[in-house]
């Protein structure tokens, strides 16, 4: 049974009346619950988190199964529970929440917004009853719960009537309203350190710590107070292995920014080496580190023979994980063969990359951001800056880039067996029609790309622009996106700033007829090219027809639907489900009339069973899906909601397998009121992943959130130009152009027209 599926049978065993002698539910405990339970409320079988514990020990398929016990009912209270003491009753309640939490935060088909829920209810608990310890585990698990792939609430992007009722106030660990996720972030892990400080437990301390640090130097924060206080609660680790690899984390990162001569950082260096003896750490690691100092200290022959010596002892291992880390470092110590050495690393890389664990298990920080992106990034680079105007070594370096945006959207998913397409190449590409990689780097902005008017058919180069970086690139797009979906109103000098740096170059190539299609690096996917904005005053969707693709291997130019047979499902109701409180859709019938129109298949209120009964009987060509849509990051926690039950993507996909069982394939996917995570990239790549994974060719959706009339508005247009026999990407331009430049001016705002962009196929 699958993931979603094992929630939904346990939400349907805990409905009211399911047993005469019942407790509520995890959702009715822990899901913010009110402040006056009734007393059979509180005492908790106790042993119902215990076996929760015993089953999430084994991995994901655990975290289900302990999710869907906790999701089910608890029967058969005594009277002697019952009459327990209150104080001892929320103690229960605050550690079953916990436990709840952390399965819904680790399950497959877990809620990551409905983990921070019960998790911010356990800490709350927890604080109440005075247990430091509890409340710090909570507050942590919180914080992995908002890192792991989701805002802060789950709800659709249509403006909502009403909202959910807040979280419970915890002192200093206020969300940060109104700010990017990395801030939010921030603060989340920001409260876990200080739970933990209050709890006195090093390894929590030691972990809040690390991460927060990295979110700090991110934003170039200066971090010397986190690794000095994060090395101190290390050396008190328990565990020699846990310890040992919470210095190498630590020592790493401060070496990273800047902190590699301090006294504190040498000690830890001491303190690992004496652990690396003993078995607990890694000697190829210590030498590591070692060569990390030295390079600090500017002993580079030091750091050149320590290197070295970590390279030999990591080859001699089954899984040597670290090589690729390692040949940067050495690029580092000898500048003079760096490219040699960068090129030596991405190898190493590509031998590993399909076997590493996506996850650190101590850390639970992504094994891609540590140990893949950087490597990758620095290939890129080191290939471009000897590249000059080379076809064979620009085609290389696009390659490399290809493979990156390929292993990113793969790790995003989760879904390593979705195939990979042969890539879209420049011979693909028709008259007219421009293939943009944007490439942002540490010190600059690169502009590879391609035409069909190229009669050469390969990849061309953009001088680079060292005036910018990838760092101010993504202050840019978060303050674009930010504003254009509703937190401020200064959208258009970051819009014009984005122009320039990434459209400008490439303006002359484009016109009336052009289609551009991008492949969007980072920061860039959250934004709406849409609405980029040159001198003159003119958005980018007058310039030419837009689409947007995650990689080249998961992308087709696509062919153009000249009959297009059309299945529309539409969701009003308010729902509660197991993965997420969601509020009445206002419209979305109507929306879903008008898709459908008098030749389509229309569902009101759909279901599973309505939904899977329609793609069995017709083959359809275009799926509109008027309702909410979460992307959580994974694909097996991405799902459509309709009605009293989640349709996971993978779920979706095995329903329009039928299609392509006829020869049909989904050319279309449009959802209308889908969520993602406003200034997250890693969220947006969920949007992008939902046409690969639900086997469409291409999708339609929203960046952000839009007025019911706004989004009818647009709807209406886009399939009138549709449906007479205008591609995906044209219809899309035409009906974006329509509103913004509409004669009454009622849908000229850019924060309701280019809200919704194309993804995949454009033709």
């Amino acid at each position: 049974m699958a993931g979603i599926e094992i929630l939904a049978v346990a939400y349907a065993l805990a409905a009211p009346g399911a047993a005469e002698a019942r407790l509520p539910d995890a959702i009715t405990l822990c899901d913010r619950p009110a402040p006056d339970l009734p007393a059979a409320a509180l005492p908790l079988a106790s042993d119902r988190a215990t076996r929760a514990r015993s089953l999430m020990r084994g991995g994901d398929n655990g975290a289900d199964a302990a999710l869907a016990l906790l999701l089910s009912p608890v029967n058969g209270t005594s009277a002697a529970e019952a009459a327990q003491g209150e104080r001892a009753s929320l103690a229960q309640l605050a550690e079953y929440c916990l436990v709840a939490g952390e399965a819904m935060r680790r399950a497959r088909s877990g809620s990551q917004a409905r983990a921070q829920d019960f998790l911010r209810t356990a800490q709350a608990l927890a604080e109440q009853t005075g247990d430091k310890a509890l409340a710090a585990r909570a507050a942590w698990e919180a914080a992995l719960a908002m890192a792991g792939g989701a805002p802060p609430t789950a709800s659709g992007t249509r403006r909502r009537s009403a909202e959910s009722a807040p979280p419970p106030s915890l002192p200093g660990c206020a969300p940060g309203d109104g700010e990017g996720q990395g801030r939010r972030l921030e603060a989340a892990f920001a409260c876990a350190l200080d739970r933990a400080t209050q709890a006195d437990d090093p390894a929590l301390i030691a972990l809040s710590a690390l991460r927060l640090a990295r979110l700090e130097k991110a934003r170039k924060a200066d971090i010397a107070s986190r690794i000095a206080q994060g090395l101190a609660a290390s050396v008190r680790v328990e565990k020699p292995a846990d310890r040992a690899s919470l210095l190498r984390a630590l020592v790493m990162l401060a070496s990273d920014a800047g902190l590699g001569t301090t006294d504190m950082v040498r000690a830890a260096v001491d303190l690992y080496a004496d652990l690396a003896r003993t078995g607990a750490g890694d000697v190829a690691s210590h030498a590591a580190l070692e060569a990390r100092i030295a390079l600090a200290e500017g002993n580079r022959a030091a750091a050149r023979a320590a290197i070295r010596r970590a390279i030999f002892l990591e080859s001699q291992k089954a899984l040597p994980q670290h090589l690729p880390q390692y040949g940067l470092l050495l690029a580092d110590a000898e500048p003079e063969r760096a490219g040699e050495h960068v090129i030596a690393a991405y190898r190493a890389l590509e031998r590993v990359r399909a076997v590493l664990m996506p996850v650190d298990p101590l850390t639970e920080e992504s094994r891609f951001d540590l140990l893949v992106r950087p490597v990758f990034e620095r290939a890129i680079g080191t290939t471009l800056a000897v590249a000059g105007s080379d076809t064979g070594t620009l085609d290389q370096a696009q390659r490399i880039a290809e493979a990156y945006r390929s292993a990113e959207l793969q790790n995003s998913l989760g879904a390593e067996c979705v195939p990979l397409r042969n890539p879209v190449t420049p011979a693909d590409l028709k008259p007219g029609e421009v293939l943009l990689y944007p490439l942002l780097l540490e010190d600059r902005i690169e502009l590879l790309y391609a035409t069909g008017d190229d009669k050469t058919k390969g990849y061309r180069r953009m001088p680079p622009d060292r005036s910018r970086s990838r760092a101010s690139i993504a202050a840019l797009a978060q303050r674009m996106t930010a504003s254009l979906s509703g937190a401020s109103s200064d959208w258009e000098t970051a819009s014009r700033e984005l122009h320039a740096a990434l459209i400008a170059p490439i303006a002359p190539l484009l016109g009336p007829d052009a289609t551009l299609i991008i492949v969007p690096d980072g920061p860039l996917r959250q934004i709406s090219f849409a609405a980029l904005m040159d001198a003159q005053g003119t958005y980018l969707m007058e310039q030419a027809r837009l689409a947007v693709v995650p990689a080249l291997s998961f992308a087709a130019p696509g062919t153009r639907d000249a009959d297009p047979a059309i299945i529309a499902a539409s969701l009003e109701k308010e729902l509660d489900l197991p993965v997420g409180r969601f509020t009445r859709l206002e419209g979305t019938a109507s929306e879903a009339a008008m898709a459908a129109g008098q030749d389509g298949v229309l569902l009101t209120d759909f279901d599973r069973s309505d939904l899977a009964a329609a793609l069995a009987k017709r083959p359809a060509s275009v799926l509109h899906l008027a309702t909410h849509a979460a992307f959580n990051g994974r694909t097996e926690r991405s799902f459509i909601v309709a009605n009293g039950e989640a349709i996971s993507l993978p779920e979706l996909r095995a329903m329009l397998s039928t299609n392509r069982l006829r020869g049909q394939q989904l050319q279309l996917l449009v959802l209308s009121a889908c969520e993602t995570a406003v200034g997250d990239d890693d969220q947006a790549m969920g949007l992008a992943g939902a046409a690969v994974e639900a086997g469409a060719a291409s999708a339609l959706a929203s960046l952000w959130e839009v007025s019911d009339a706004g989004t009818a508005a647009l709807m209406q247009a886009f399939y009138r130009h549709y449906r007479a026999g205008e591609g995906r990407a044209r219809s899309l331009q035409l009906a974006q152009i329509e509103l913004a430049r509409g004669g009454d001016g009622q849908w000229t705002d850019p924060g309701i027209w280019s809200a919704f962009t194309l993804v995949g196929s454009w033709r």
